[in-house]
């Protein structure tokens, strides 16, 4: 009986210690959230385009019109969507349908009856052609797609927007990167690791609020190309966020007709990129950079590795993998957020690397892109939700 008592008050107690670690995770993480909110709002002008770098040196100037890549701006937007789904957070809201209209207005261009892409501004990527990028339009699916229940945009440019998409898709699943608008072609010399999952995970938004049979089909088979390849391969495979977000999507959408087989495939493939780089943590407590990964210290970057692992924890039933990738995000949060920017000018910023703290810090060190702040929140709001979960 004495025992039986002893092992109860043992279990409540941990139960206690356990709920009072997240409460408290919970809250940091809000405030974390909270300032890199300011940050996209503080960032954001009049005409909905972002203020696209800015720098905690002071002295480093950046022109507005200097560099823009209109691919960020869409993962911008879709940042500010998930402080509506997760957090019920509508404070970004007239920041999105800016940032929203100032896309579809400069960028989002017809180029066949049925079909629509985003094409980059050639002045602003450097470019000496105009092209439609596959990953540009695959992330302002995910950013406009929320708009059609809204009453704010055209359903036409929705659907030809995924129909860029199917038609940048080759028969095995593999996607051309790059569409040469100038000269109606598609560009074979450049294959991006990341545009296929944003494709994928764009066209999975819109069959959201568009549903057709044909989008599921084009991300499924997309994502099984990936697993494909991945399987063929001796090495580690590359950390790929968008595809395992893509993935969880996917699992998650009704009538995805992915038999067990092609499940387990996908799963396999999932895991296989949560080893590539689990043991490459930084877990030594003493180390300044702890939570950070071997040979990688850039904020954005952890950000999006983070987005990925959490994907990853809802795709397998690895229990063991689980309570790793648990680990490993938590420690991640507590580095990412130990670099944020709390004061001045720049707060809620994340610099391009955590050495930004350093006295001999370089200005590239100190330099704040938008995108760096994006996938940093992203991460960080999906992880508050697994939390809550």
């Amino acid at each position: 009986m004495r025992i039986g008592l002893f092992i109860a008050t043992g279990l409540l107690c941990l139960f206690f210690t356990c709920s009072l670690f997240f409460l408290s995770t919970q809250r940091e993480l809000k405030t974390s959230i909270n300032l890199s909110m300011q940050y996209i709002k503080n960032h954001t002008l009049p005409n909905g385009r972002f203020l696209y770098q800015t720098n905690l040196d002071s002295s480093k100037k950046y022109s507005k019109n200097e560099k823009y890549n209109i691919l960020r701006h869409a993962g911008t937007i879709y940042s500010m969507i998930l402080c509506e789904k997760y957090l019920k957070d509508t404070s970004l809201k007239e920041q999105r349908y800016l940032a929203s209209e100032y896309l579809i207005k400069n960028y989002v261009r017809q180029i066949s009856p049925d079909t629509y892409a985003v094409i980059s501004n050639p002045r602003e990527e450097n470019k000496n052609y105009e092209c439609a990028k596959l990953g540009a339009t695959g992330l302002a699916l995910m950013g406009l797609s929320s708009l059609y229940p809204e009453g704010k945009i055209d359903l036409k440019i929705l659907e030809g927007l995924g129909n860029f998409l199917i038609f940048m898709q080759n028969e095995d699943g593999s996607y051309i990167s790059i569409f040469n608008v100038s000269e109606n072609k598609k560009e074979s010399t450049f294959n991006s690791l990341y545009y296929p999952g944003e494709a994928a995970y764009g066209l999975l938004f819109l069959n959201e609020v568009y549903p057709q049979d044909k989008w599921i089909q084009s991300a499924k088979k997309a994502l099984l190309y990936l697993a494909k390849c991945s399987e063929k391969r001796t090495s580690k495979v590359p950390f790929d966020h968008w595809a395992m977000l893509a993935m969880k999507k996917l699992f998650e959408t009704p009538n995805n007709t992915l038999t067990e087989d092609e499940k387990i495939k996908l799963q396999k493939f999932a895991e296989k990129v949560a080893y590539s780089l689990l043991d490459k943590q930084i877990t030594d407590k003493k180390n300044p950079y702890y939570g950070a990964f071997e040979s990688n210290t850039r904020l954005g970057s952890i950000g999006t590795i983070m987005e990925g692992y959490i994907a990853i924890y809802y795709i397998t039933n690895d229990r063991e993998l689980r309570e790793q990738i648990k680990q490993l995000l938590e420690r991640g949060t507590l580095f990412l957020s130990k670099y944020q920017v709390k004061t001045g000018r720049c707060i809620g910023g994340l610099p391009a690397n955590a050495y930004w703290v350093n006295s001999d810090a370089q200005a590239k060190d100190k330099k704040i892109r938008i995108d760096n702040v994006q996938h940093v929140m992203s991460a960080w709001i999906t992880y508050l939700e697994l939390l809550k979960n």
